[in-house]
This record gives structure tokens, sequence and C-alpha cells, in this order.
């Protein structure tokens, strides 16, 4: 049994685990898996164990323990990745990987946070997504000899930067003129035996013998050799790793996910190893001020004055209206605020019959040219593509379809309002749901040219509970956004707390903090709550009752320090 520690996380939801707990896997040096039969020739396998999260084995502790005697299981129970954050900080401050082992190193107190004696890989592009993990879809990568993925594709749209990962040598340089299935393709050998290979380039800009640092520049980003969809391929190999049987991979590669170091640590990683890197991305969002303050307009109806008013006394200053919205409501926002930021959603149903871009562009042309002469520059074309009741499945059928749809809209757009800025709409988050929704990801993936063309992209945030509330997937999907779109500026068009058992002062109190962290944030145009009123539906989001009553949720933003 080959000697080792490794760290056993759910599949779902796996790179947000992965992200939680990055810093302790750097420290102690351990692997990060999602699959429990690879913990066999381990020694000890610390699991995380939340609830139905390894559904195959059910309770995965027992399932661990039956199977593999011999191991030492190190239990975590908690239910959500911001929640074991903290007991992982506890163990790296006492210098233990796990409770029953002191983690300590002769003749030293505590263990430094992050070894000087291990490999570090600094992220090789200025996207932090990965599309594709180490080890995935083995029923395709058998037919190459490989248990699975031999490595992770990053997000790396066409054109964009490649760095190195980390110190070393240029050793071999693929420029195209072979047939290769990395395409044109740059590797690199480090201290310590280790190698990284970056493939499907557009462009090389290293040759063999160089020496790199880390985040040096080595190429651009494209989907030569076998390879559909831009990305980048980055593999990692160990020397004689097969050989000493520490990889179940041929060609001494191993996973690189343990060793990759995400943007939220690089600081940390940095001043431990007393080490600065090049940056050439700069943030230059079309957008000088801090995040607004924002509400969306009465659902189903024109704007009440009981809805002014919860405007001005919530001190409002960003408002989304609608293509329908009157010159009178727009007066009459101003009349308020002065300086309010206007953001106009266009939509045109669909049960009309199915439109090109071009003609839908034309059907809304009146409403268009109305708004923009009313000042409005800042529209949203569509709304929640991916749902089947906005155009989904009817008007298109994938990303690809849409985002074409989209880049069509806004050509016709942009001819006759050049001053005008239109935005990708936000996507409902979430996976697949027959017949209602498709899968968020997959629909983005489809669509990221339409995305990285769009002047901004359009945010839902929902949750039903504080740890949605501060989840990547829920209350903080513009996290998740800016991963994707590093330099894109984004609006937050929806977000709330849907919970009907959840009291408006809670609430509001929530939505406090929302536009704080949002107001310290870069590259946020604005935040719109769902919403100030609504002749019907929407019970668990109005600010306001039919009455004119406004609730508690007002009062709370009313009552910001900002």
């Amino acid at each position: 049994m080959a000697k080792g520690h490794v760290l056993l996380l759910p599949r779902m939801n796996y790179y947000e685990w992965v992200r939680a707990v990055q810093k302790y896997a750097l420290h102690f040096g351990i692997g990060i898996i999602p699959d429990p039969q690879r913990a066999a020739d381990k020694q000890v396998i610390t699991v995380v164990s939340a609830p139905n999260s390894y559904p195959q084995q059910g309770d995965i502790v027992l399932w661990l323990e039956n199977r593999y005697p011999q191991l030492l299981v190190d239990v975590i129970n908690v239910d959500s990745p911001s929640r074991i954050i903290p007991i992982l900080e506890e163990r790296i401050q006492q210098g233990r990987a796990y409770p029953r082992r002191e983690g300590l190193k002769s003749g030293q107190d505590r263990l430094p946070k992050f070894r000087k004696d291990r490999l570090y890989l600094f992220w090789p592009t200025d996207y932090y997504t990965v599309l594709q993990p180490f080890g995935a879809n083995q029923e395709i990568y058998m037919q190459y000899g490989l248990p699975g993925h031999e490595g992770i594709d990053i997000r790396a749209p066409y054109g964009t930067n490649i760095y190195a990962c980390a110190e070393g040598e240029v050793y071999l340089v693929e420029d195209g003129t072979h047939e290769h299935n990395y395409g044109r393709q740059v590797r690199i050998r480090h201290p310590q035996g280790y190698r990284t290979i970056y493939a499907h380039l557009e462009r090389v800009l290293v040759k063999v013998g160089d020496k790199v640092k880390p985040r040096q520049l080595i190429g651009r980003a494209d989907s030569t050799g076998n390879s559909t969809g831009n990305h980048l391929h980055l593999t990692l190999k160990m020397d004689h790793a097969s050989e000493r049987g520490e990889t179940d991979y041929p060609l001494d590669i191993i996973d690189p996910t343990p060793y990759l170091v995400y943007q939220h640590q690089e600081a940390e990683v940095l001043e431990a190893l007393g080490l600065t890197l090049p940056d050439g991305r700069v943030e230059a969002y079309p957008w000088s001020r801090p995040c607004l303050v924002g509400l969306n307009s009465r659902a189903g109806g024109t704007m009440q004055e009981a809805d002014y008013a919860v405007i001005a006394e919530a001190r409002i200053e960003a408002v989304r209206i609608y293509n329908h919205t009157p010159a009178a409501t727009i007066q009459r926002l101003r009349q308020i605020q002065p300086e309010v930021f206007l953001m106009a959603r266009m939509t045109h149903p669909f049960d009309e019959g199915a439109l090109t871009g071009k003609a839908w562009a034309a059907a809304l042309m009146p409403d268009f040219a109305r708004l923009a002469e009313q000042g409005v520059q800042y529209f949203e074309l569509q709304h929640a593509p991916n749902l089947q009741q906005f155009g989904w499945r009817t008007a298109w059928r994938s990303g690809e379809e849409f985002g074409e749809w989209w880049m069509e809209a806004a050509a016709s757009l942009r001819s006759r309002f050049p001053s005008a800025r239109f935005g990708f709409p936000g996507i409902s988050p979430g996976g697949q749901v027959a017949g209602q929704r498709m899968d968020a990801d997959i629909f983005m993936d489809g669509a990221d040219l339409a995305m990285t063309l769009a002047d901004w992209i359009g945010v839902h945030c929902y949750w039903k509970s504080e740890a949605e509330m501060n989840a990547q997937t829920h209350g903080r999907y513009d996290q998740f956004l800016r991963q994707r779109f590093p330099d894109k500026l984004l609006f937050i068009t929806e977000f709330g707390n849907y919970n009907l058992y959840t009291n408006a002062n809670m609430k509001g109190r929530e939505y406090r903090q929302f536009y704080q962290r949002l107001r310290e944030a870069s590259g946020i145009g604005a935040a719109f709550a769902q919403v100030v009123s609504a002749s019907k539906g929407f019970s668990a989001l109005t600010w306001r009752d039919e009455t004119g009553e406004p609730n508690w949720i007002v009062e709370e933003v009313a009552a910001r320090a900002f």
C-alpha cells in the first residue's frame, strides 16, 4: 500500500468544494478526489460527509470502513463548502492535517502555511473556470488507454492569454506542422521532476530553451488539434510516477487539481513563498461608479404612487423598467431622483410566433426609439432565455442558437442606436429541468461568443436561506459569472429571497448586506431587487402590499449607511 493522505469530496458542486479546501490541501500537500474507489492505496482519507453527497455508496464512512479496513478515516460532517473553511483553517493553525496525527516537523513549532518544497500551479488563464475536470468522461477516454480525462480543460476564449503555471524551462514546442491531438502546444519542465503541457493553442510565444516564470505569457488560446471549442487543456506529469505506481495513468500523468492556486488564494501563497507575479490583465470596466442600489419596477402594470413612495423612502438609485414603460413614469422617477439610472428590459411575447433576431428588433424598434429619446441607454435584450416560457424550445433550442439570435438582434440595433449599451440577459441559474429549463452552464457554454461580445451581462441571484445567499450557485452567482468573464461589466438584473417563511425584516437586512457586498466589488453596475410591487404573484418578493403599505424591507434598505 502506497503511503499518502487524500481528501474525498462530494461530486455535486465539486469545484465549489475544491475552492473551499484548496488552502488546506496545498498546506499539507494532500490530494483531492471525488471518487471513493481511488482511496484504496492511501493510508489516510479525510472524507467530507455532506447530506446525500454519495448517492451510490450511501453511508460513505461505513462504505469506506467495510471495503478498506486498513484506512484511517477522518470524517468532517458539514452541509456546505462555506462551513468547512473554518474547520480546515483551525487545522492549519494547529499544524494538524487530521485530529489523530501530529502534523509537526522535527525541530519546528508549526508547519509553514504553504510549504516551499512542493509545486504550486498558478492559474494559466484569466478565466477561473474548469470546463472538464481531471478523470472525467471515462467512456470517452478509454479508447485512448486512459482511465479518464488526462488533464483539466480551463476556460480560455479565442486569442486570450495563456500563462506558464510555474517556474521552469520550455523543452518542447509544437507549432502545428504535425497533426498532434494537442494541436499547437508548449511543454515546460519544472523542478522536482514535474512537467506541464499547454494544449490547443492558437499561437506559441516562447521557444525551446526559454526560462519562464509563473504567470509569464507563453501563448494564445484556440481550439487546434483534437478539440471542440476554445479552451486550454492543461496536463501535469511527474517523472516516474507511473513506474512507482503513484498514478493510474500512463506516461507519468497525474492530477493537477491539488496543485492549482485559485485567485482568492494567490496573494497569500505569494506572500508565503516570497514571490511576485506579473499581471498583464487590466480591469477596465466601462463603469465609473460603485454598484447602484436598484429595484425592479412594478410587475404586471404601470407604476403607482405607492411605488414611487417606496423608491423615495428606500433611496433607490437605479430602476429597471420595461419596453412598455411610458414617458410619464420615467419623468416621475427623475423627479424623485434626478440622477436615477434606468435600464430597460426589452421583451416580445413568443406566443405570437418565433421571430429571428432581426425581426424581433424591428418589432420593438418603436419602443427602443421612444426610450432612447427619454435618455435610456442600457437595454437588456430578452430575459432568462434558457427557460421554456421565455423562448427556449420555441424560438431557440440551445445556447448556440440563442447566441446567434442575440448577436443578430444586437447588430441590427447598434446600427440604429450607436450610443446604446446592449446586455446579454440574465440566465436562470441551475441544472436541467425537463421541459422547463436548460442547464445554465451548458446554455452559457453555447452562448459564450455572444456573451463575450455583449456590452454587459445580466445576472440573476436568488436564495431561500442564509447558506444559499452566500453560495455561488445562488446569492453569489455574480462571482461565478465573474470567473467566466473577468473583464465584463455585470448587472444584477434580478435578486431576492423568495422564501415565503422568511420575514420581511430579515429579508431587508439580507438585502442591505447584499448591496453592501456589491458596493465594494469591481465591475458591478447596479443590483435590481425583485420587486417594488406586483399586480399578481411575486408574493415573497414585493416591497409593499397592494394596499400601498411598505414592508420592513424598505425600512432596512433605507437605513443603510451608503
